[in-house]
């Protein structure tokens, strides 16, 4: 399973430098170096910009580039008084890793992040596990240290510790892949996924190319546009690789997971429009004209050459298996399984039914498919089925000026409930999961056609999500639509988009 992420590595990084997430083609082959001297002193900017800094203060290069030189702390000397023993020792270098900024981001989680995320039945058992797992609290740690981040963007140290933990998560996941998958690991697993996804929304590193660091502090540098290196979308592939093993063990051995298994945000708010008389597929047909129009298919040479530079392609097999399961457990199945009353009997053969379903596909399809090559006709359906997923976001986009009071759990027009904010924030949150394949391949080469869709879709997180509520997307949102506007505006297309919301 560990393969999901043998793309993603962790740069490695000497005492005081910031690591960064980093996704390259061939797997486990290490790259031969020149010997130079390294700047083992240098400030963070530099560091995490992966250039070479002259060890002033400030340095040269935030110097010209007028932006804050940050150093990085230096290391307290360690001493052992001569009555400590090993072990002893041992022991207090462990507690010393804790700090107060520790105990402040977990009370931060606990009193403030923890609200704002979905799913809010799973977080009080994953909290549990973190106590036992050090892969969840660094999880934990890190997603809290973002959102501080992003209420104080004045403080580097949250934006530091953010980048630290980030990657020490990133590490210790993957090396827990590889362990049993037990109803606990399975939970331990899945939690800090969801975790994860919320912490890619966050991240921003992958746009730190020849210019300043972007972090909630400085969301607007002069950045070129790489989606090659945009873990949001790349990711997430593990993500259902995980998911989709875990489900029947859940089941199986009841875990509080299942209650998250029939949750379907989109047939909610698809049916809650359909209820005010609107069609919520209505978008489709416009992204398909646009996926047709030749003037929508350029790619952008920076994409393009980091495409040929890292010959790396989003892996198919993920993808495979979320087309298997579509297969196997039809929306309209899903519907008629929540929407039905029926006894504790048949609510446990509807879970049994479920369980089933994934472990066919989870059997049928294996991983030889890696490398499966995706046809046009197959891209295009692809395409497709990704904007009918978004369309009706786009309706409520469309619909949101006409409401004015809308509350917190729903928006009433004429005693017709329009669709929940909770469905809304959901749908957005797990989005970019279900856009592995070949989706993900055109975003990569940077088309075009895949850049209209995301200006749309950032453009709707936008307008839809509260930035109070929805933190971990709001500087993300607001970044990638001015971005990606500004490169569909670069290759002439600023007056052919075809939508107006």
């Amino acid at each position: 399973m560990s393969f999901a992420f043998a793309n993603t590595i962790l740069v490695p990084w000497e005492e005081g430098q910031i690591p960064a997430l980093r996704t390259i083609g061939a797997v486990d082959q290490p790259r031969k170096r020149r010997t130079h001297h390294k700047s083992r002193h240098g400030c963070l900017v530099c560091k995490q910009r992966r250039v070479k800094c002259d060890e002033r203060v400030p340095c040269s290069s935030c110097v010209r580039r007028n932006i804050q030189c940050v150093q990085p702390q230096p290391p307290r000397p360690q001493t052992m008084p001569p009555s400590v023993s090993p072990i002893s020792a041992h022991f207090n270098s462990k507690i010393n890793q804790i700090n107060f900024l520790h105990l402040e981001l977990f009370n931060h989680w606990d009193k403030h992040t923890r609200a704002t995320l979905t799913f809010p039945c799973v977080w009080p058992f994953v909290m549990q596990r973190a106590f036992n797992e050090e892969f969840i609290m660094s999880a934990i740690l890190c997603i809290s240290a973002f959102h501080l981040a992003t209420l104080c963007p004045g403080h580097a140290r949250y934006a530091h510790a953010s980048l630290i933990l980030m990657a020490k998560t990133v590490f210790l996941f993957r090396k827990n892949l590889l362990r049993p998958l037990t109803k606990n690991h399975c939970e331990a697993l899945v939690g800090t996924g969801l975790l994860m996804n919320y912490i890619l929304w966050c991240d921003l590193g992958f746009l730190s190319i020849d210019s300043e660091v972007v972090t909630p502090a400085n969301p607007k540098p002069r950045s070129r546009l790489n989606l090659a290196h945009d873990q949001l979308f790349l990711t997430s592939a593990g993500i259902v690789q995980i998911w989709l093993q875990a489900v029947p063990i859940f089941i199986n051995e009841e875990s509080v997971f299942t209650q998250v298994i029939f949750k379907n945000p989109r047939r909610d708010i698809e049916e809650a429009l359909r209820g005010q008389g609107q069609d919520p597929t209505r978008f489709v047909e416009p992204f398909m004209k646009v996926w047709d129009d030749p003037q929508f298919q350029a790619i952008t040479s920076d994409t393009l050459a980091s495409e040929t530079e890292t010959g790396f392609r989003p892996p198919s097999y993920s993808w495979l298996l979320l087309s298997g399961l579509d297969t196997e457990l039809s929306l309209s199945c899903l519907h008629s399984f929540t929407s039905a009353k029926a006894s504790n009997y048949d609510e446990t053969q509807k879970l049994l039914h479920v369980r089933d379903a994934f472990i066919r596909v989870t059997t049928n399809v294996t991983s030889h498919d890696y490398d499966y090559e995706y046809p046009q006709s197959l891209a295009r359906s692809s395409f497709e089925n990704v904007v009918r997923r978004m369309s009706p976001l786009l309706c409520c986009a469309a619909g949101a000026s006409e409401s004015t009071s809308p509350s917190s759990s729903s928006i009433h027009t004429n005693n017709k409930p329009m669709p929940r904010e909770a469905d809304i924030e959901r749908l957005f949150y797990g989005f970019p999961i279900f856009c592995c394949g070949p989706f993900a391949t055109s975003m990569m080469r940077g088309e075009s056609r895949a850049l209209v869709f995301l200006y749309h879709f950032y453009r709707t997180a936008r307008i839809l999500l509260p930035p109070g509520r929805c933190w971990w997307a709001s500087v993300r949102s607001r970044f990638m639509e001015e971005l990606i506007l500004e490169e569909l505006n670069g290759q002439g297309l600023d007056g052919c988009l075809p939508l107006s919301l």
